[in-house]
C-alpha cells in the first residue's frame, strides 16, 4: 500500500500576537509548532511505514521490522517563501519533501495549493491525505478501518475522523469539531440524506452520522475517491465561503463532493486524529454541563432539538484552527 500525505505549512510570527488566535502567527507557541510539525510528519512513517526497529541489547544492534502491513509513505510539505519552520525541525529531512509554492497565493490559500499537489500525484497512491501541520495520526489501524467502511458503503460516502484535544484541565478528551450548526453547512450538504450508518467491527456495531461539522483539520481519500473529487466541479473552485479560506480549503470542496460521516460521539475513538496544537479543550467548562446521551442522528431529532444547533452564524463563531 502506498500513502501520500500533503501538509500545507505556514508560520510567520507577528509581534504582539498572543495565544488564542491563529497559532501560525503566535510567537509564544513557536517551540510547540516546531515540535508538533515534526510529530505530524514522523507519525505517518512510524505508524504506517517501515521505519520500525527493535533493540537487541545482547548483540548491540537494532533489527528493522519487516511487517507485511507496512506501507510506502511519502510526505510532501507545501510552503510559501521563507515562512516555515522546516529548518528548525529535529527530524531527518529524508522523511519529507518540500514543495515551495510560487507567488500568487496568500497564506490563507495554501491549502488549495495542497489540492494541486494531490492532483499532480493522482494515480500513484492508494491513499491521498490532506493533513494540516498540527494534526497528528495516532491509530495504526486508521487506514484498515477506513477500508472496511469504504468497502461497505462505497466511494460516495466519506468517513472523516474525529479530531480530539486531550489537554482539558478536567481530564476529558474533547472533540472540538462535534456540532457546528446546520446553517453553516446547509448550503453545501443535506444531512437528511442517509443520515445514519452502522458497521460491524470486532463483533460490535459502530455507528456513524452525517455531521454538521465535517472539518477535522484533515481528510483522507482512497484512489477512487480522489478521482471522484478531481472530476467534481467543486474541485479547485477556490470557494472560501465556509468559515473562511483555511476551513474552506480543509473541507468545503470535499463536503460538496461526498456524503460526509463521522463516528457518533459514543464511538468517536473508532476513527480519530489528534490536534497537536490545541486551543479549545482548556476553555470548556465541562463540570457545568449535564451528561446527555444522544441516540438519534441529527436529522431524526424533533424540531425543538435543533433550536441551539440552528442559531444563525455570527461573528463570535470561530472554528478550531
Amino acid at each position: 500500500m502506498k500513502i501520500l500525505c500533503v501538509i500545507p505549512h505556514f508560520y510567520r510570527p507577528k509581534a504582539g500576537h498572543t495565544a488564542g488566535g491563529n497559532n501560525s502567527n503566535d510567537i509564544s507557541r513557536k517551540a510547540e509548532r516546531i515540535a508538533v510539525l515534526g510529530e505530524t510528519i514522523s507519525a505517518f512513517h512510524q505508524l504506517y511505514g517501515n521505519r520500525v526497529a527493535g533493540l537487541d541489547h545482547w548483540r548491540k544492534v537494532a533489527w528493522q521490522a519487516a511487517s507485511p502491513h507496512s506501507c510506502e509513505v511519502d510526505v510532501v510539505v507545501c510552503t510559501l517563501g521563507d515562512d516555515h519552520l522546516l529548518d528548525a525541525l529535529e527530524i531527518s529531512p529524508v522523511l519529507y519533501r518540500r514543495v515551495k509554492i510560487n507567488d500568487g497565493f496568500s497564506p490563507s490559500q495554501l491549502g488549495f495549493t495542497a489540492h494541486m499537489v494531490m492532483r499532480e500525484f493522482a494515480g500513484r497512491y492508494d491513499w491521498y491525505c490532506y493533513v494540516e501541520d498540527d494534526v497528528v495520526m495516532t491509530d495504526p489501524l486508521f487506514f484498515r478501518k477506513r477500508a472496511l467502511f469504504d468497502a461497505e458503503f462505497g466511494p460516495e460516502a466519506l468517513l472523516q475522523p474525529n479530531r480530539f484535544e486531550n489537554n482539558s484541565p478536567f481530564g476529558y478528551k474533547v472533540y472540538p469539531d462535534y456540532i457546528l450548526g446546520s446553517p453553516w453547512t446547509k448550503p453545501f450538504q443535506d444531512l437528511s440524506d442517509r443520515p445514519d450508518l452502522t458497521l460491524e467491527f470486532l463483533g460490535e456495531p459502530v455507528r456513524f452520522e452525517r455531521t454538521s461539522y465535517p472539518s477535522a483539520g484533515s481528510f483522507f481519500l482512497n484512489a477512487a475517491q480522489l478521482e471522484r473529487w478531481l472530476s467534481h466541479p467543486a474541485f479547485l473552485d477556490m470557494d472560501e465561503s465556509f468559515l473562511g479560506p483555511l476551513d474552506s480549503a480543509g473541507i468545503l470542496s470535499v463536503m460538496k463532493t461526498f456524503r460526509v460521516y463521522k463516528p457518533v460521539l459514543d464511538h468517536a475513538p473508532f476513527l480519530e486524529v489528534k490536534h497537536g496544537s490545541p486551543r479549545w479543550a482548556p476553555t470548556v467548562g465541562l463540570e457545568d454541563r449535564p451528561v446527555i446521551a444522544r441516540t438519534q442522528p441529527f436529522a431524526d431529532l424533533p424540531d425543538h432539538a435543533h433550536e441551539d444547533e440552528d442559531r444563525q452564524p455570527d461573528d463570535a463563531a470561530v472554528a478550531p484552527n
